[in-house]
């Protein structure tokens, strides 16, 4: 994933999920056919490779469609796509966390911003900041810390750390409700009505997920048989500037549907970059040759500061294009991992 829009585990048009029975290979066919893939990419998905689309959804979203077909059962795929996520690789992904519930400082232990970073918050201003920070917390901290004493930084972040674990808690209580409005710009952003916006744009979510899509509106207040909720922190690197992310994932399993599995991603909080995203992965069993294989459709729907000012149509090209070359990337990993057994 690169550092404007996408992250694994990141954003989302929904799937494919049908009440009826059908087959997969058929249906991932079909929904990539009415997301304008060509029968020359439908062709290569059967063939083993990855295909992938992008493109801007008005002036305000980017969204990516890719999949991919993969020699493996699907449960042991959607073993190694939650492994995956939470791999620290040192390069990519520097840190990553789970929080409890309720949320706990020791989840957050290894949350810190860099040390250029620090710098920044220091002159930080509500309206003028270059790291993400919700309502108050700009006044706060420039409050709660004494800059000139040598642990500032550890301060700074036992800050950001206490913060992330109220946030998560006031999440977990009150939902979208707890989503933060960022103000280190001009005007003020709010997650919720991004995160609203987005997910209004979502109709094949709303047409083939509506359960799943109910309870990630409803939450923390509705409940989804057969899904796992995950709430989790991650600190990535894609050659800028750090992304800390906090996101709730979803793992759904309909009890109806034996043959499919969802993972649902939906970003709380970024540092940089992103107004609001949410992704969905859907896992598809089929076979081929009497031998199982997992059709893996990845969804992301993105909002983020690479569509507003500046070049215009040149930054939304530059979007895209990182948005989908990021989906590639991480489903050919997935099918090369999952391959080489």
């Amino acid at each position: 994933m690169n550092q404007t829009f996408v992250s694994p585990l990141v954003c989302a048009v929904a799937l494919l999920a049908t009440q009826t029975a059908s087959d997969p290979r058929r249906e991932v066919q079909q929904y990539l056919t009415r997301n304008n893939f060509s029968a020359s990419e439908i062709s290569s998905l059967e063939a083993g490779e990855v295909v992938a689309q992008a493109s801007a959804a008005g002036s305000e979203e980017v969204v990516v469609i890719a999949a991919v077909k993969i020699r493996a059962p699907r449960q042991r795929v959607l073993d190694y796509y939650g492994q995956m996520i939470s791999y620290v690789d040192g390069k990519v992904t520097l840190a990553f966390g789970r929080f409890s519930t309720p949320p706990a400082l020791g989840d957050v232990k290894n949350l810190s911003f860099d040390g250029d970073e620090i710098s920044d918050l220091r002159s930080c201003k509500p309206g003028d900041c270059d790291i993400r920070l919700g309502g108050a917390a700009i006044e706060a901290l420039q409050k709660s810390v004494d800059w000139s004493v040598a642990d500032a930084a550890d301060r700074v972040n036992a800050f950001a750390r206490k913060a992330a674990v109220d946030y998560v808690t006031a999440y977990q209580s009150r939902g979208d409700a707890a989503l933060v409005t960022y103000n280190d710009r001009s005007t003020p952003v709010s997650l919720q009505q991004q995160w609203r916006g987005i997910l209004g744009n979502a109709a094949h979510f709303h047409q083939y997920v509506p359960e799943l899509k109910a309870y990630l509106e409803q939450y923390p207040r509705g409940s989804l048989p057969g899904g796992r909720d995950v709430l989790y922190w991650v600190k990535e690197n894609y050659g800028l500037k750090p992304v800390i992310s906090i996101v709730h994932g979803v793992i759904y399993q309909p009890p109806s549907r034996a043959d499919r599995a969802f993972v649902v991603q939906k970003q709380l909080y970024a540092s940089h970059y992103y107004d609001a995203s949410l992704a969905v992965a859907t896992l598809l069993s089929a076979t081929e040759n009497g031998a199982p294989v997992t059709y893996l459709v990845y969804a992301n729907r993105s909002r983020g500061d690479m569509l507003r000012g500046g070049f215009g149509g040149l930054k939304r090209n530059v979007a895209q294009s990182q948005a989908r070359k990021a989906a590639e990337e991480t489903l050919g990993t997935i099918k090369s991992q999952m391959e080489k057994f």
